[in-house]
């Protein structure tokens, strides 16, 4: 395999349709992926740092869990910020009888499971970064280049409904791994219950990516033509012209700012639960009340149940309008509306209804702005790459949630200013979609 080589023109946007199989294979490959961050970054994270923050702090980590999260979450964004579009680059210029896209996602799960296991033994919360960033950088070589293999296998007029199964799955990989870090935590009681919940979060990742592994999707690349990686190709991962491509350019801005809503609004919801709303803490379950991570659970299905109900349905209903816009535009201010309840009423009954508000932008969200994008990539050859660009405007907002969540909840000693950030940051994105002219 010759993973540094520059890849030839490649053939316009695919027209032959892909099958059932071929969706049910991806998707559930896609579900198996994310796994690897929804269950951990859902209910086994935030407690572990916080049980750790009591055992060893000093150095870069405080006596403040938040604190401690933000900076663990800050370096986990800043190396995926540099890994998500050198994978798609890699993968685009790699040359192999399994095809271009296939060894990276091999790779990636391997590596991306064995991080897992490893965050789950960390002893300390410098070991637990370390391995935690990894397992983030390992799991970025699977989700890039299988985004890839939509542009480069799925015919436009397909590409609303791949969307939606793939954040069907997406959602469903939340629910999942909630449920199994909740679960572990609930048999197992202590550090070990966190441990058992990132080894079962492994275990899920390998057994669900090994389909789609192990089918023949792509063309061997073997044959494409092969020339040296140079200094200037590096620097291009991380670089499309948006005065050329302006549409590329807007479609990015779109999804940053409604990602970072989606990042300010979930960064803190255990301890927003905890702390605002007044959940039992996990630890004192035994005082009564409903247990932080159980509303987290509970939160987790509502919001899946509303994605479920829309996202493929936007998926199918874009493809067939030929429109994209308007669902994304929509989508952000359900968003809005959905941080906004947050804001204003923290009880938990309330949250739940914003919960499920959140979710039904989220599926139109998730189905139609894949689509959307796969529409503006700027070349066929560079598909890997570009998509890695698009996925920094995800990454470097869970790269600043952080940053700014933790500086409005201190200098609004509160969660209130916080998601009305959020709002206001999705309506911007609902608004600005409309600067795209290429796509209905």
């Amino acid at each position: 395999m010759s993973a540094l080589s520059t890849p030839e023109l490649l053939e316009d946007a695919p027209t032959r349709r892909v099958s059932r199989g071929w969706i049910t294979k991806l998707s559930l490959a896609f579900l198996g992926i994310n796994i690897v961050w929804a269950g951990p970054g859902q209910v086994l994270l935030a407690p572990q740092i916080e049980r750790l923050t009591a055992l060893d702090s000093g150095g870069l980590f405080s006596a403040n869990k938040e604190s401690n999260l933000a900076v663990i979450a800050f370096a986990t964004a800043l190396f995926s910020l540099i890994a998500v579009p050198l994978w798609g680059a890699l993968s685009d210029r790699t040359r192999s009888r399994w095809g271009r896209r296939t060894p990276w996602m091999a790779l990636g799960t391997l590596g991306a499971a064995a991080g897992l296991v490893a965050t789950g033994f960390a002893p300390s919360l410098g070991m637990l970064a370390l391995a935690w960033v990894l397992t983030q950088v390992f799991m970025n070589a699977v989700i890039t280049p299988i985004s890839a293999a939509v542009p480069d296998q799925v015919p436009v007029p397909q590409r609303g409904v791949v969307s939606g199964w793939m954040g069907f799955t997406y959602t469903f990989a939340i629910v999942l791994g909630t449920a199994v870090g909740t679960v572990a935590t609930a048999a197992w009681s202590g550090a070990f219950g966190i441990t058992m919940g990132y080894v079962l979060c492994a275990a899920v990742c390998v057994l669900a990516m090994l389909p789609f592994l192990f089918t023949r999707w792509e063309a061997p690349s073997v044959d494409l033509a092969r020339q040296a990686f140079r200094l200037k190709d590096f620097l291009a991962c991380y670089w499309v012209n948006v005065r050329t491509h302006p549409d590329f350019g807007w479609a990015w801005i779109t999804r940053f700012f409604v990602s970072l809503s989606s990042a300010l609004a979930l960064f803190y919801l255990y301890y927003y639960l905890q702390d605002s709303v007044g959940l039992t803490r996990d630890d004192a379950a035994g005082d009564g009340g409903l247990r932080v991570s159980d509303g987290v659970l509970l939160l987790t299905a509502v919001y899946a149940f509303s994605v479920f109900a829309t996202v493929v349905v936007a998926g199918v209903l874009s493809d067939r309008l030929g429109k994209r816009r308007v669902f994304v535009s929509a989508s952000a201010v359900f968003t809005a509306v959905g941080v906004l309840t947050m804001a204003f009423s923290p009880e938990f009954p309330i949250v739940v209804v914003a919960a499920m508000v959140l979710g039904l932008g989220t599926g139109v969200f998730t189905a139609v702005d894949f689509a959307l994008v796969t529409e503006v990539l700027p070349s066929s050859a560079s598909n890997g790459k570009d998509i890695g660009i698009i996925g920094l405007a995800v990454n470097l907002p869970n790269m600043l949630a952080p940053i700014i969540a933790a500086f409005m909840v201190t200098a609004f000693a509160g969660y209130s200013a916080l998601y009305v950030l959020a709002g206001v940051l999705a309506i911007l994105g609902g608004v600005l979609v409309f600067r795209i002219r290429g796509v209905a």
